[in-house]
């Protein structure tokens, strides 16, 4: 470790100290003592430096607390006052002084003993609970100390004084007792402790500080050591011992004097030194910064300095006469008017947004920074920064408008946009818009922030955490799913990656609904496209042969036996089927030429009963009719609306193989004519329903479907429609449903 000068010269003082105690020692074994005759004089000009001294400890501290508030000086300061007044006791009760406090030997040895013993405990507590750092936060704690240590003083030296002669002996006239030797050595103990604990705080912070105390302390133990060797006062050991006790208490104050004026003095300068180099800092901003900086008058409004970028900003002469109130366009008057009243009450304005006018009227926008300067308690002078914003205004508004429009767009999107990402093994919403959103009665500050599977209530089932998962490690994902409508959605996740990590998830959500629905219906009109081709083929090369087979039979017939006359019916009224087959395959190939009037569908579906009654009859089937009111008559074409009855009737019977009761009803609901036909038969499941229509798609073993789907486009020819309702095992319904027109509808169309 290398020493530094102020360790070179305690270690030495040290040296010098250690040497002069060896000399009045080895002086003292050898009896060689020298006698001092005026011993009075000289213990009193040593008791009163010591008493300078403590008293000036005490007034450095004092005083200078209100710069340090360090708890440490202050109690050390009183203490140090302590020992000031029991030395004075000691000084004044000492033999021959012409005030004597009280006249005994007894009383000014104690009060020395008690002097040193107040020092060394105080200092050992001191320097071992509390450091430089430690500060003092109330007003009243110095006051406080100051009365514990006052009545410490008072009431020590009246119990000292008035019991003295019950006191233990210290002092005989052959020397010192074998108790004030031991207390001597018990303080000198007390020094040596303060000097191992002050030793380690000066290695850990090479504080000038606890080098003098440290140096105090050892010249205070050699104090002690040699009052202990010395007999009586006219000894030299009695000089040396007091001066040994001046010199610690000197180096106790020049420890005080280096913490409380000398460093302080420093931190003085340094902070001067900072101070000019931020006042030159200061000036080279004000003069080269790009913003305008001005200094005004807060009363009259003058402007008392400004500079270079103001002049660029504002366009005013740098060296006229100019007022603040130049600067405020008449619209903005009020406003600067508050301005000013926050200011005269001491607040500062910080990056205020507003605009100010140019010489040439011009007006910009700008962010003001104005604070209040307060000289003696008033407020004089106002320093104000303006910074052109102008170019920044003009960005923002822009971006608030893209911002604007973008949220329009998203808000008007059909279906939904949204983010989300993964927050502790949870998919949460980050973004969610678009009109979907809406349409279920929610908004976006009701998903934001909440997981993905207990938001959305189309997330059940489609948005699963199994997709988003795939989505999450980098798999752009795309799948349809249903919701509890029936509504079909098209959802398209696709990872936002950083710095070669996904840290969102961009998706969307389209109803696909009608999308779907309008393929399937392009796929049944190729469908019915190609079964309308091949019906036409079909029908052609089948009728031309039936028609050939047919006359020849009736030829034929005229000449037969009546024995075979049956046979040529029946196979007469097998080409009469395979005709209406045919005939079936001509609507679904081309358009039929209908004949529309006003008919009476009572009458007409009575007539078709009765024409397939011996059919029923055969097949043990009941016709029930009910009519739940009279009828009015509906356009239509009778021929097709016969064929539609008698197709629903024939698969009404077949679906009762065993026999049952076919139910018709007709009745009028609103301005339409419906015709339900009931039947008991085996039924159809739910699943199937949608699917009856199609060609080629029946539920009967030989069945080519094409039946139900004339009908079905019958039905739609006269503006009606067909609801099919049916429970397995219970029966069908099948309902026909036509509007009814008056004449001037009937005009207008």
């Amino acid at each position: 470790m290398q020493i530094n000068i102020e360790e070179k010269k305690t270690i030495a003082l040290g040296v010098a100290g250690l040497l002069l105690f060896f000399i009045v020692f080895f002086q003292t074994i050898q009896m060689n003592e020298y006698y001092l005759t005026d011993h009075l004089l000289v213990h009193t000009l040593l008791e009163l430096s010591s008493i300078v001294i403590s008293l000036s400890i005490f007034i450095y501290g004092w005083l200078t607390f209100p710069l340090v508030k360090s708890r440490f000086l202050i109690v050390v300061s009183l203490t140090f006052l302590t020992v000031g007044i029991f030395d004075i006791l000691h000084t004044l009760s000492y033999t021959g002084m012409p005030f004597s406090v009280a006249a005994n030997n007894q009383t000014t040895v104690w009060f020395w003993i008690i002097a040193r013993l107040t020092g060394a405990l105080v200092l050992v507590l001191v320097v071992f609970l509390l450091s430089l750092e430690s500060k003092i936060t109330t007003k009243y704690e110095r006051n406080s100390w100051l009365v514990v240590f006052g009545a410490y003083v008072v009431l020590l030296s009246f119990f000292i004084i008035a019991n003295i002669a019950a006191f233990p002996l210290l002092l005989l006239e052959t020397g010192p007792t074998v108790l004030k030797t031991g207390l001597e050595y018990f303080i000198a103990f007390l020094h040596l402790v303060a000097i191992v604990i002050m030793w380690k705080k000066y290695n850990g912070s090479r504080d000038p500080f606890y080098l003098n105390l440290i140096t105090a302390s050892y010249f205070l133990i050699l104090s002690g050591l040699t009052v202990t060797i010395s007999e009586t006062v006219h000894d030299l050991t009695f000089v040396v011992g007091h001066l040994f006790k001046v010199t610690g208490f000197f180096f106790i104050m020049k420890a005080f004097y280096y913490f409380t004026i000398q460093v302080p003095l420093l931190n003085k300068k340094q902070a001067e030194d900072k101070l000019v180099d931020i006042e030159s800092e200061l000036e080279l901003l004000f003069k080269n910064t790009e913003d305008a900086i001005f200094i005004y008058n807060l009363r009259d409004k003058s402007i008392l300095r400004r500079n270079a970028a103001f002049t660029k900003m504002f366009g005013y002469d740098g060296t006229k006469p100019l007022s603040a109130n130049c600067l405020i366009p008449f619209d903005r008057r009020e406003e600067f008017s508050q301005i000013v009243r926050q200011l005269e009450q001491g607040h500062s304005i910080v990056n205020f947004k507003t605009v100010r006018q140019r010489q040439d009227k011009s007006i910009i926008d700008v962010s003001m920074t104005v604070s209040p300067m307060i000289s003696k308690d008033e407020i004089v002078i106002c320093a104000a920064i303006f910074r052109d914003i102008s170019e920044q205004t003009k960005a923002e508004e822009e971006l608030r408008q893209t911002k604007k429009e973008l949220q329009e767009i998203i808000e008007q999107y059909q279906g939904l946009i949204f983010k989300f990402k993964k927050v502790q093994d949870t998919f949460v919403y980050t973004l969610m818009d678009g009109k979907l959103l809406y349409e279920e009665g929610m908004s976006p500050e009701n998903v934001i922030g909440k997981p993905v599977k207990e938001t959305y209530k189309g997330n059940d089932g489609g948005l699963s955490d199994v997709n988003n998962e795939r989505a999450w490690q980098g798999e752009e994902v795309e799948f349809q799913f249903e919701d509890s409508k029936g509504s079909i959605f098209l959802a398209s996740l696709k990872p936002i990656h950083a710095n070669g990590k996904v840290i969102e998830v961009l998706g969307t959500v389209v109803d696909i609904t009608k999308l779907i629905k309008t393929e399937e219906l392009l796929r049944r009109t190729e469908k019915l496209s190609v079964v309308g081709e091949l019906a036409a083929g079909f029908a052609h090369e089948i009728r031309n042969p039936l028609t050939t087979v047919k006359g020849f039979l009736q030829l034929i017939g005229l000449e037969a036996k009546e024995k075979n006359q049956e046979y040529i019916t029946i196979m007469l009224n097998e080409i009469d089927r395979l005709e209406m087959i045919t005939n079936e395959f001509m609507v679904v190939a081309k358009p039929q030429v209908t004949k529309f009037e006003m008919e009476d569908l009572q009458i007409m579906t009575e007539s078709v009963i009765k024409f397939l009654q011996p059919q029923a009859l055969l097949n043990n089937i009941e016709m029930k009719t009910v009519i739940h009111e009279p009828l009015a008559e509906v356009y239509c074409d009778k021929h097709q609306l016969r064929q539609v009855l008698i197709n629903i009737y024939k698969n009404a019977m077949e679906a009762m193989p065993s026999g049952g009761v076919i139910t018709t009803e007709l009745a009028i609901y609103k301005n339409d004519i419906s015709i339900a036909i009931t039947d008991e038969g085996v039924g159809i499941p739910d699943e199937l329903i949608p699917k009856l229509g199609e060609p080629f798609y029946s539920l009967k073993e030989k069945g080519t479907g094409l039946g139900l789907m004339v009908s079905k486009k019958i039905i739609e020819s006269h503006e009606g429609e067909l609801l099919i309702n049916s429970k397995p095992n219970i029966g069908t319904t099948m309902t026909i449903v036509i509007p009814i027109k008056s004449e001037k509808e009937l005009c207008q169309t």
